[in-house]
């Protein structure tokens, strides 16, 4: 029988960057055994003065590691010192702020000009934990708000308009409408006014991590605003229909191409297009980076395992 591969998981607390690396671990584990242990890269002190240095363990008591994975600023440094200390490869899940040389693998979105080589693999969107919906229901939509950024203005007039839409412009269908952290409290007090029969309101703060894996298996179209980039690829990646609702850029940059482009590919519906009668589809194939990623990791150090 082949020995578990060990892997170290480090975090940084932001549920955006964990859920990356929770994707990835998730698949490792169900194309061969796994022993995981997650370490909070905030309580390791690593910067590049860190390498002019012996190098010195990075934790105490865990098996030897085969993979390191992290996601997010704070676990660069943790992760290159832990493989330093303790072997094994490191695989960064997102664009790092180093150079990419420095990692064993790093797993790219496309739309952050990735570009393939023997140390980087795009991908399409950001890696998420999310799984393909099985369930359905034909009369029930989800819709998701999210809120201004760097990258996109934030006119509550229009986005409003474009719910009212949705919500009095529906046949018999009941929708399920959700807020974010990014969504500003009065957009949110405004959102409780379409709280009707067939028409409910869930505020961000009441739900737990597993709501919108949770839903998602509930419904059959997803409705998101065009600056919440993570949660379309989410849902794409449980194979739902989704559609985008416009909300404006403050330039054209890497960001803001991202909802265009998925309806160009046919990935999305723009808001537009569906008052014009065009109908939300589902991917013909659902996306599925993270169990793609984990094949080729695999593949390529541990097929022994």
């Amino acid at each position: 029988m082949n020995p578990s591969m060990v892997v170290w998981r480090f975090c940084d607390g932001k549920l955006g960057h964990e859920r990356q690396t929770a994707g990835l671990l998730k698949h490792l584990a169900r194309l061969g055994p796994l022993d995981s242990f997650d370490i909070d890269a905030r309580r390791i002190r690593a910067s590049a003065f860190t390498f002019l240095k012996p190098a010195t363990p990075v934790v105490s008591g865990l098996r030897t590691p085969d993979l390191l994975l992290g996601a997010g600023r704070a676990c660069q440094w943790p992760l290159l010192a832990a493989r330093r200390a303790h072997g094994g490869r490191a695989v960064y899940c997102m664009k790092p702020g180093l150079p990419t040389r420095w990692f064993d693998w790093c797993l790219i979105p496309s739309h952050d000009g990735a570009v393939r080589s023997s140390r980087v693999e795009p991908t399409v969107g950001v890696l998420n934990d999310i799984a393909l919906a099985t369930g359905a229901s034909a009369e029930r939509s989800l819709i998701l708000v999210g809120g201004p950024s760097r990258h996109f203005h934030w006119d509550e007039d229009l986005v409003l308009q474009q719910l009212g839409s949705l919500v009095f412009g529906r046949r018999q269908e009941t929708l399920v409408i959700s807020d974010s952290r990014r969504t500003p409290a009065s957009t949110f007090a405004k959102l409780r006014s379409f709280a009707r029969p067939g028409v409910e309101v869930v505020s961000h703060q009441t739900t737990s991590e597993a709501w919108l894996a949770r839903t998602l298996d509930q419904v059959t179209q997803v409705w998101v605003t065009a600056d919440s980039v993570s949660m379309m690829f989410e849902v794409l990646t449980a194979g739902r229909a989704l559609g985008v609702l416009a909300v404006r850029a403050r330039r054209d940059d890497r960001i803001s191409r991202v909802a265009p482009d998925l309806i160009r590919q046919g990935y999305a519906t723009a808001f537009e297009a569906w008052v014009a009668g065009k109908v939300l589809e589902a991917p013909t194939t659902p996306l599925a980076e993270a169990m793609r990623c984990a094949e080729l990791l695999v593949a390529r150090w541990f097929a022994a395992h």
